[in-house]
């Protein structure tokens, strides 16, 4: 292997840094790179500590004194190394270079100190090993990793009091005293192999030792002893213990690699990963270096140099991660992706910025991190898979006398093409072998995986497409078989992004907002998921409507393929809707659909956020609203199509997005828009809405005298009725009866809804100016949120006004906070306190990762999307308090507020008030609404 290594010539460099072997073994390279440069300040702070310790020792009366004095001399030369680290990983981003010297600064630390200390006070000391165990056995230190050490004495220590307690137990101290985090264990030889046969993680790290200091021949003694051990194991309990620590791994991180905050270590496809292959390949293959891969045939030259690069690019990320958090903390939140994409080298591109260019960057390593994963269990899989019988294993085997699935064959229970057939000999295999895995719900070998991922790589888009191969695609796309496993395969291995290749740009995009929780490509996978499970009826509890509708479409074909596009135009610097409307007009009749499926295609990508902005900004109860969106839809067919993408769309953007009252608020808008489209005026529709929900609730409360209901019914005006759900009007008339018995001045109720997730806040009292905006004040100033306000005042100018409202995305159940609500809007009232001033000082209070998202404020003010009533669009920087600010700007130009729908997404809020002036007239006045709209806009300056 060295041979061959040593015929490239990037090999020839003198620095190993330059070449991606360096970065393979970080510690060795450090090493090189500080011989090849004797003079640097580096090499020169080296030499100055260990000339330094070493006259410290000599002129030290006891080991304490030595200790005590070595203190500041170590955490001078470790603040000064780590400085000139930093600065060079700045200029010239190369983590593997950070890791591997950062490594040798603590082997000079503890190394030197501990020589000169057994040197010194400990000469007659039995021989003692100091091993480096995990990612410091590796030779691989971040700015703040954990320091993992091995002390191996010659037998088992027994006394507290002996010579090599004291010895291990100076080191540790000066290692904390530097403020280091260290791990560390005391074992002899015996008890090494003992450990290792008992516990997996320990068997895992004593793969990783390295000698630091003491006795070199005790360190090759267990490594020797450890190597003969290991290779007297099984190989797959030891493979199959860590791919289950890494399934679990991967689970609690979210499961997935397209998380738009990733663990750089921990998550999928970061350097955890990468660690699990290096451990699995040398425990199986017994090998001393991960290059080794490369003499055993398990990885080609160029996949090596694939493994290299990514390690590195992940060790860059994690170490600017480190230093920007101050902590050892893997997260590559908002915040630290701003500011380290431009530290990286990305810049902003026209539809892409810096942050957004990195991390489609960083989903594309984590990628090949699946792709190496592939290929080296594949390698594993062949040569150690023990073969067990089952009654799976049994049935599978037998499954190809009843299946067509030449040229393919069943290996292990998994679809496999032979060795004498290759897959870029004949392209169509590879779309066939996804259609034959779909259909009978088979996995593929890791094998044929592997070969597979090489033929696509190699190929060009025209070699993969074909009238066949589109045609194949299709039926898998809309398939009665799940199609999200097989996109999702189809996508890791490459073939998605070159057969489409519109689709390839989404590839990896992040989506920087707070809103989404992954990829575009990884939320379009889980979009066409959700559709294919409304059809197969496994969303009827969270929603029962489009389930049922799901079932009635004409145009199945063009739900599927407007699912599949939906976002494809995304990061093209234009609006995605329509860039991605003109994509799907080239590619549905390449795909094969008819011309009328394509245009369908096309209004659904045009339209395919029209049904969930008027559901969750505008007033639904405004015939204005109604008529708007039905001129939009034009036909019953599209309006179910757009109610099932709208669904599937939201829940794939990210968990607890989609709830029971988004369902409810989506319901209504269809079944108002289905009226209207079947031939009945929006006026009309509303006026039957009003009259059903007051036939509701009479027949639900027979106890109510006909007296009671009628007084009930006057007071309230027709946009009331239909703005709430029966349940919603039941809970109302039990306030209303108790305010009005106990002739209450205020009446404040809390009452959860499990259906969003929130509890809902409902206030009445007598109407005056500002009251809306004190309710909302001392909601924010408690540290809750509001995630819809429905205002409502009765014919007698009472208020009924309903919040929904939730602290840390859950409802309010502590008891304290609803107490401190009730007191502030009691106190606000009563003019005991300002909001105004508490809100201001809150309104600061935005955390970093808020801070860095790029949220533009935009303020729209319309009389054209009602006839009635003022409508005002606030879209701007989510933060404590803007909603209170809002509203008191609002009253302070004297506008009544009748209605207001709260959205909040991520960082972004949007939210709409239907409002009038004084005289309870729309504002006409060009003079006013700009004067609105420039109050509005200072509120975001603040």
């Amino acid at each position: 292997m060295a041979t061959h290594i040593a015929a490239s010539p990037s090999a020839q460099k003198r620095d190993m840094f330059t070449n991606w072997i360096g970065w393979l073994d970080p510690l060795q390279a450090a090493k090189q790179h500080l011989a090849d440069h004797p003079n640097s300040d580096l090499s020169t702070l080296i030499q100055d500590f260990k000339d330094g310790l070493s006259v410290l020792a000599s002129n030290t009366a006891t080991s304490a004194d030595m200790m005590n004095e070595a203190r500041p001399l170590a955490a001078n030369f470790l603040k000064q190394g780590k400085r000139l680290l930093q600065d060079d990983l700045y200029e010239n981003r190369d983590g593997a270079k950070y890791v591997g010297l950062h490594a040798l600064l603590v082997d000079k630390i503890i190394g030197e100190v501990g020589e000169n200390l057994k040197t010194q006070f400990f000469a007659e000391m039995p021989p003692l090993a100091i091993m480096a165990t995990g990612g410091y056995g590796r030779g691989e230190l971040a700015p703040f990793s954990d320091i993992d050490l091995l002390f191996v004495p010659s037998h088992a220590l027994a006394d507290e009091g002996r010579a090599e307690t004291e010895f291990i137990e100076a080191i540790l101290y000066l290692l904390w005293d530097l403020g280091l985090k260290v791990g560390h264990a005391t074992r002899s030889l015996r008890q090494n192999l003992h450990a290792a046969q008992q516990d997996v993680t320990i068997c895992t790290s004593l793969i990783e030792l390295r000698i630091i200091g003491g006795d070199a021949g005790l360190a090759d003694q267990l490594k020797q002893h450890f190597q003969r051990w290991m290779s007297r194991q099984s190989v797959p309990p030891f493979v199959q213990a860590k791919l289950s620590e890494r399934d679990s791994r991967i689970h609690y991180h979210g499961g997935t690699r397209y998380a738009v905050e990733p663990n750089v270590k921990d998550g999928k496809g970061g350097l955890r990963d990468l660690h699990t292959l290096f451990w699995i390949a040398k425990f199986s293959f017994r090998l001393q270096s991960i290059t080794d891969l490369l003499e055993n045939g398990v990885l080609r030259e160029a996949e090596m140099r694939n493994f290299a690069s990514t390690q590195r690019f992940l060790w860059t990320v994690r170490c600017f991660v480190h230093l920007h958090h101050g902590r050892a903390d893997d997260r590559l939140t908002f915040d630290a992706q701003t500011e380290i994409a431009p530290k990286l080298g990305f810049a902003n591109r026209p539809g892409l910025r810096d942050v957004e260019r990195l991390m489609k960057y960083y989903f594309l390593t984590a990628v090949q991190v699946g792709h190496l994963t592939r290929i080296i269990c594949a390698a594993i899989g062949s040569d150690f898979a023990e073969k067990t019988f089952s009654l799976r294993s049994f049935l599978r085997s037998s499954l190809p006398i009843g299946l067509d699935i030449a040229p393919f064959e069943l290996k292990d229970g998994r679809l496999h093409l032979p060795a004498d057939k290759l897959f870029r000999d004949n392209f169509s295999l590879v779309v066939r072998i996804f259609y034959l895995a779909q259909m009978n719900n088979l996995d593929l070998h890791p094998d044929s995986i592997k070969r597979l991922t090489r033929a696509v790589r190699a190929a060009r888009t025209t070699d993969l497409q074909s009238p066949r191969a589109f045609d194949t695609f299709l039926k898998i796309l809309i398939s009665s078989a799940s199609p999200e496993r097989i996109l999702r395969l189809m996508n890791e291995t490459q073939w998605l992004g070159k057969f489409l290749p519109d689709f390839g740009k989404i590839v990896g995009m992040m989506q920087f907002d707070m809103y989404h929780s992954y990829t575009v490509d990884e939320h379009t996978i889980k979009a066409v998921g959700f559709i294919h499970a409304l059809e197969k009826g496994a969303l009827t509890q969270d929603a029962p409507l489009a389930t049922r509708i799901i079932k009635t479409i004409s145009s199945r074909r063009a739900l599927y393929v407007a699912m599949l596009l939906h976002d494809i135009a995304k990061g093209r610097g234009g609006d995605h809707s329509v860039l991605g409307a003109e994509v799907a007009r080239e590619l549905c009749p390449i795909m094969g659909l008819t011309e009328e499926e394509t245009e369908t295609v096309i209004w659904l990508i045009r339209y395919h956020l029209l049904m969930s902005k008027t559901a969750f900004r505008y007033d639904l109860n405004d015939p204005q609203t109604i008529a708007d969106f039905a001129a939009e839809v034009q036909s019953p067919e599209r309006l179910k199509l757009l109610l099932c993408l709208t669904v599937a769309d939201i829940q794939a953007v990210g968990p607890s997005i989609w709830n029971g009252w988004k369902a409810s608020l989506m319901r209504n808008l269809y079944h108002r828009a289905q009226a209207v489209l079947g031939g009945a005026a929006p006026t009309e529709v509303s006026a039957q809405a009003v009259a059903d929900s007051i036939e509701g609730m009479i027949a639900a409360l027979p106890e109510w005298t006909e007296q009671q209901m009628d007084e009930h019914i006057r007071q309230f005006y027709p946009s009331y009725w239909t703005n709430f759900s029966l349940s919603s009007h039941l809970h109302h008339a039990e306030l209303v009866k108790k305010y009005t018995e106990n002739q209450q001045k205020i009446l404040i109720d809390f009452k959860d809804d499990d259906d969003s997730n929130s509890t809902i806040l409902v206030v009445m009292a007598a109407d005056h100016p500002g009251l809306f905006s004190r309710i909302v004040g001392a909601v924010a100033i408690s540290g809750c949120s509001i995630m819809n306000a429905r205002i409502n005042t009765r014919q007698d100018g009472t208020i009924l006004d309903q919040f929904r409202i939730q602290q840390n995305r859950q409802p309010v159940t502590d008891m304290h906070v609803r107490k401190r609500i009730t007191q502030l809007i009691e106190q606000s009232l009563a003019g005991e306190v300002s909001l105004f001033t508490r809100l201001k000082e809150k309104t600061a209070q935005r955390s970093e990762r808020v801070k860095v998202m790029d949220v533009p404020p935009r303020i729209i003010v319309t009389n054209k999307r009602s006839r009635t009533h003022t409508v005002i669009e606030v879209n701007g920087p989510d933060r404590p308090g803007l909603l209170y600010q809002i509203t008191y700007h609002l009253a302070q130009l004297n506008l009544q507020i009748n209605s207001a729908t709260v959205s909040t997404y991520g960082e972004k809020a949007v939210d709409v008030f239907y409002v009038k002036d004084v005289f309870g007239l729309q504002i006409t006045k060009q003079a006013t609404q700009d004067k609105i709209s420039q109050t509005l806009k200072d509120i975001f300056d603040i």
